[in-house]
């Protein structure tokens, strides 16, 4: 297989920056693609002139390569801190699940003391259980994990906790708010979420400009997501920065917590264990454990990747695709419907292409367990003619699937390699409703156009536009699913934002040099001269003679001739020696480097912090209509479905403790505090 134009190859995949790093290397098996550097670039100033050390060889760098642990500040007085997860103000679901760790940094783990409280507005809250883990991930830390605990009644919940050791003492609290969520008129029975990964504005209107045409400045006609009963906009930060990735982001949308890049369905731990970060619930763990509904995924990315992961998963590194696959096949976790790409992390080590270490085939241990296989578009078809299945397993790359360009408007054989039979986002999307329909007790589906966010990563502005317009008619097809009931609730959003904008056209024929001297703006811009002559909401060419003029707020130094690029080119690639980024000689050459504005090591242009947007239709959707958290999101589902998750009842004071007491070596005891309202199943 050759998939060289979506996604770089992990299997070379290294750590840097401390902590939690992904970078990849073009093409197959590890081997890095050699270029030359130097001819066919033309410099914008001599700033950017060639430098005197010329790279050998120029590697691919994956866009999400890494990001930082910050240990919790130490403090000022004692040099000893303690920090209490889940965070200050964040917000459960009265019954779902959650590990509450206390951690110590700055101490003796042989002298340590750590006091945890819980209380509510009455007083003592029975919440503890009496045997927490204790570990140390570091010779000054101790981490106190209380696993799998719930709040039993909504309310205001502080949590307090004091440590001590020889070192010093430090303390914090924090107050957690726990609801239950009631719907305000009919339940929403089914949902179906979609989401376009970065999925700005700019991406949007792209699409209306592409799929609709405008003619005298009014639009022939609007997206399917322009016309959503309610609309609002959604805040993306995570706890650990402005600036998100999406699996943070995504996580946010899929349990109600804030994460950290690269993480989901955890609170990011002290612990270099991908493993060995608290966990809270998932929507897919929820609603299977609550309500018996079925999960759905579906995806133009790999299946393991941050977003279809972040349905289900829990781990610090977003990486971890091999621990991600054997998470998706616990009961408790398993998407009943789940297709996309990333075959690789299903088959056996000794097979071409493999990402296991291990002899294990995951597709045959899915077929095991009732799910219909498919591995091509055509088998798919065939699959589903034959009968709706109960549940459904989908592989149909490699990697990430190739985005709409390359495999529906200009194939290129070389592009597609093995794999020139992938179905479409609307045909994943209409069999997965199929599937999903037959549970009576409803289906949550995930329906995510991941291309959009890996072509604005090159700065490959119509494959992103293009891919924007498949998920709209994804959307579509949702839509038409659900048109004749009132039981099924649309979310469609994002779940970053991205640095592209559209400043107006650029004409192929016009004259001038360098290339910017073709671009227009204002009245010099006039209107694009894309047609769709069959009427698939497709232009015919994404090249045409007067084209959208994509600009970036934040790029790497890289070449740049404004039009569409045949083959997908990185504009950077790093020297493996300096870990410093150079424009890429093979995209547009002879065209002008235009100077970045990123660190020297970026190659890629990289997320943004503004709002997104979210739009919603059916029962609960008023709910979307404003400013929302991304934490929100998921709370505000939950109130769509009506969701009452089962809980604890008040039978006896054995169980559960409202203050415990861990020592360096002694078992926790309780305080007489521990003896007041305990809750037990």
């Amino acid at each position: 297989m050759s998939d060289t134009q979506n996604t770089p190859n992990e299997d070379g995949a290294q750590e840097r920056r401390g902590f939690f790093t992904r970078r990849g290397l073009l093409g197959t098996g590890g081997l890095a693609t050699a270029v030359v550097f130097g001819k066919g670039l033309v410099d914008a100033s001599s700033a950017s002139a060639a430098p005197a050390y010329v790279p050998a060889q120029l590697n691919v760098k994956d866009a999400h390569y890494g990001t930082t642990v910050r240990r919790i500040a130490l403090a000022a007085t004692t040099g000893t801190a303690v920090r209490i997860l889940p965070i200050d103000r964040a917000k459960f679901q009265v019954g779902a699940t959650f590990d509450l760790r206390i951690e110590a940094t700055g101490v003796d783990p042989e002298t340590t003391k750590i006091v945890v409280k819980v209380s509510d507005g009455s007083g003592p809250a029975p919440l503890l259980s009496p045997a927490p883990v204790r570990t140390s991930s570091a010779p000054d830390s101790v981490e106190v994990t209380f696993k799998n605990l719930i709040y039993p009644a909504a309310g205001t919940y502080r949590i307090a906790a004091a440590v001590t050791s020889s070192k010093g003492s430090a303390s914090q609290e924090v107050v957690h708010e726990v609801v239950l969520s009631k719907a305000k008129g009919k339940a929403a029975k089914n949902v179906i979420f979609l989401l376009g990964d970065g999925m700005g504005q700019a991406a949007i209107t792209g699409a209306r400009i592409l799929s609709k045409g405008i003619v005298e400045g009014k639009y022939k006609a609007l997206l399917e997501m322009d016309t959503m009963d309610h609309r609002g906009n959604v805040t993306t930060s995570g706890c650990d920065s402005i600036a998100t990735d999406s699996a943070n982001s995504m996580s946010a949308y899929m349990t109600g917590h804030k994460s950290a890049v690269n993480a989901m369905g955890v609170y990011p731990g002290n612990s270099e264990d991908p493993a060995a970060s608290p966990h809270v619930e998932t929507m897919a763990e929820v609603l299977k454990r609550a309500r018996g509904m079925s999960v759905g995924i579906v995806t133009t990315a790999e299946v393991q990747d941050a977003t279809p992961a972040a349905v289900f998963a829990h781990t610090r590194r977003r990486s971890e695709y091999v621990s991600i696959m054997d998470q998706a096949l616990e009961p408790g976790q398993m998407p009943d419907v789940f297709m996309g790409g990333g075959r690789a992390t299903f088959l056996p080590q000794s097979q071409k292409g493999s990402k296991r270490k291990d002899d294990r085939n995951l597709i045959e241990e899915f077929k095991d367990k009732g799910f219909a296989y498919a591995g091509t578009r055509t088998e798919l078809a065939a699959v589903m003619a034959a009968g709706t299945p109960d549940k459904l397993l989908g592989t149909f790359t490699m990697s990430h699937l190739n985005v709409y360009i390359d495999r529906q408007v200009t194939p290129n054989p070389k592009v597609l390699g093995d794999f020139p039979d992938q179905p479409g986002l609307v045909e994943m999307t209409k069999a997965a409703l199929k599937v999903l329909e037959k549970n009576d007790k409803g289906f949550f589906l995930m329906v995510e156009g991941a291309s959009i966010d890996k072509s604005e990563h090159p700065l490959d502005g119509p494959r992103a536009v293009y891919d924007t317009i498949e998920l709209d008619q994804a959307l579509a097809a949702a839509k038409e699913w659900a048109k004749d009931r009132d039981d099924t609730l649309i979310v469609i959003t994002a779940d970053h934002n991205h640095a592209m904008s559209i400043a107006g056209t650029h004409t192929l024929s016009k004259p001038g040099s360098p290339a910017r001297q073709q671009n227009g703006v204002y009245a010099d811009a006039g209107f694009p001269t894309y047609v769709d002559s069959n009427g698939d909401g497709f232009p015919d060419d994404p090249n045409p003679d007067v084209q959208l003029f994509f600009g970036w707020s934040n790029h790497p130094d890289h070449p740049d001739d404004f039009a569409h690029n045949a083959v997908l080119e990185q504009p950077a690639l790093e020297d493996p020696v300096t870990e410093r980024a150079y424009p890429n000689p093979a995209r547009d050459p002879g065209s002008v480097v235009q100077i970045g504005n990123l660190p020297l090591d970026e190659t890629n242009c990289v997320h943004t912090v503004e709002d997104v947007f979210i739009g919603a239709s059916g029962p609960g959707s008023e709910g979307f209509a404003k400013l929302l958290d991304n934490t929100e999101v998921f709370h505000t589902i939950c109130q769509a479905i009506g969701l009452q998750i089962p809980t604890y009842s008040l039978k006896s004071t054995a169980g559960k403790l409202a203050e415990t007491e861990v020592a360096a070596t002694a078992a926790p005891a309780s305080t007489p505090a521990a003896t007041t309202g305990a809750l037990v199943s």
